[in-house]
């Protein structure tokens, strides 16, 4: 296999990758925040049963109780999990994987590649790789938000 040939399924198998990771990470975003609307929603329906309906209250208070717990669990494992920041970074370095492949591309099919702009594209495709990382690691992980994108 060439030196060209391994960057571009390297690059494929990173792309693909990222791609399916930020999906699921998107899907379990969407579900535990989803999950915690509905409980909210059921809570309120359920303290307004409960102050209208002075004999079923015992219950419904209850019934309060362990749509609460249900509803801090879901909040916790959405801070624990931090999905909504995993999949944004995820996205993120996925498409700057595309973009550093179309670029590659266009030098492939211009004939133009030689072994120098090679080694200079496999060496922006570690460092995105190396940066993200560090990103998650240093910025996300330990509270350290910073907004910025992953350089190249």
């Amino acid at each position: 296999m060439d030196q060209q040939q391994f960057v571009l399924d390297e690059l494929d198998k990173k792309i693909e990758m990222f791609r399916r990771n930020s999906s699921e990470h998107k899907l379990l975003h969407r579900r535990l925040r989803y999950g915690s609307f509905g409980l909210t929603a059921v809570l309120s329906v359920l303290s307004g049963l409960a102050l209208y309906l002075p004999e079923v209250a015992p219950m419904l208070n209850i019934a309060i109780l362990a749509f609460s717990g249900i509803a801090g669990i879901l909040a916790s494992l959405e801070g624990l999990r931090k999905a909504d920041e995993l999949w944004i970074h995820e996205r993120t370095i996925y498409y700057s994987l595309c973009d550093l492949r179309r670029e590659l591309m266009f030098q492939i099919k211009s004939d133009t590649l030689d072994s120098e702009q090679l080694d200079a594209f496999f060496n922006r495709f570690q460092t995105v790789l190396t940066n993200s990382g560090e990103k998650w690691s240093s910025g996300i992980v330990q509270g350290n938000h910073t907004g910025a994108s992953v350089t190249e």
